[in-house]
């Protein structure tokens, strides 16, 4: 059922033993809200687990510590079991049958979609992040914010607006931004890291999107076969930059990249810049997102046919709306 977040600060403060997910192939919105919380109930004294299969990429290790996350489910009585930044079920991969039939759990989300709904669920589009919401929440439950804890909310705020310059960014961010520079987050640690700090990886990836990118008229694309993550040992995470840097060229207002992950298991990714929506496009393939960022995970037959199909619905979406 829907509700607020005061009645979920009472849900976790009276549990005890608490289990924390976010969704597969996490961006740095899902580490920020989910590990905040994590870090919180600690605070409270609770025992909790944290849970997530996905192998960080080295940039994301410079920020985030995977030893916290636990991988095998632990089949324990929890109280309660909790997501963040988790629109729809099947983005809970392994974690989606026992989250949605725990008796008792909660959701926490900022997408417009509806599909994944808990004994407890607070969904508020207007949020650029989740982690924003996170914070109120914390707050709500009276737990001191430290150090670690606002870094790992800025973490996600700045993730989800990719610097504060997505058209996602409301009053709401900036806010949040100054709250959690109060707290004491390591601001410039953090954006050192996320936005002027290369892996030898990530420049090897950079110029195959260089050299291999597609235009036609203000649409850019790229796509990476799963041979060619073989050959240069890369995965599909450290090429999750690729949408982003497409969006930045002149004159190119939706960008999108096709990865496969594994044979004939496809992520794709978009960007739109203001006045267009690549959301819709997501929903289509089954996915969703936000208005200027969205993605989907689906099976296909080839790159090449699931390239056509992406390059039509985009084509009808705009016919739609008009643009």
């Amino acid at each position: 059922m829907k509700t607020n977040l005061k009645q979920i600060a009472k849900v976790i403060k009276k549990s005890n033993k608490i289990a924390i997910f976010t969704h597969i192939n996490p961006d740095y919105d899902a580490f920020g809200s989910a590990l905040s919380l994590y870090y919180a109930c600690k605070l409270m004294n609770k025992d909790v687990d944290i849970y997530m299969k996905d192998e960080l990429t080295k940039a994301q290790q410079l920020l985030i510590n995977p030893s916290v996350f636990a991988k095998q489910f632990k089949n324990t009585d929890y109280d309660v079991l909790i997501s963040t930044d988790v629109s729809a079920g099947n983005l809970l991969g392994d974690y989606e049958g026992v989250f949605i039939s725990a008796s008792n759990n909660v959701v926490i989300d900022h997408h417009s979609s509806e599909s994944l709904v808990g004994t407890y669920t607070f969904r508020d589009a207007t949020y650029s992040s989740c982690s924003e919401i996170v914070l109120k929440l914390i707050k709500l439950m009276k737990v001191k914010i430290t150090e670690q804890i606002a870094s790992l909310i800025y973490i996600g705020l700045s993730g989800d607006t990719n610097s504060f310059t997505n058209i996602n960014v409301t009053k709401n961010s900036f806010d949040c931004a100054c709250e959690c520079a109060n707290y004491g987050a390591n601001i410039v640690h953090i954006n050192e890291i996320m936005y002027r700090t290369k892996t030898n990886k990530e420049t090897e990836l950079e110029k195959i999107l260089l050299n291999t990118f597609v235009r036609k008229k203000d649409i850019a694309y790229c796509v990476v076969t799963l041979d060619t993550l073989q050959k240069i040992k890369a995965s599909k995470n450290d090429c999750d930059f690729y949408s982003s840097k497409l969006i930045s060229m002149e004159g190119v207002n939706i960008s999108f990249c096709i990865i496969e992950s594994k044979p004939n298991f496809y992520n794709v990714s978009f960007r739109a810049k203001y006045g267009h929506n690549v959301r819709d496009v997501a929903s289509e393939l089954g996915g969703g997102g936000h208005i200027g960022a969205a993605g989907a995970k689906l099976e296909a037959v080839s790159i090449e046919k699931l390239t056509k199909r992406v390059l039509n619905i985009i084509k009808k979406q705009r016919e739609k709306n008009g643009n």
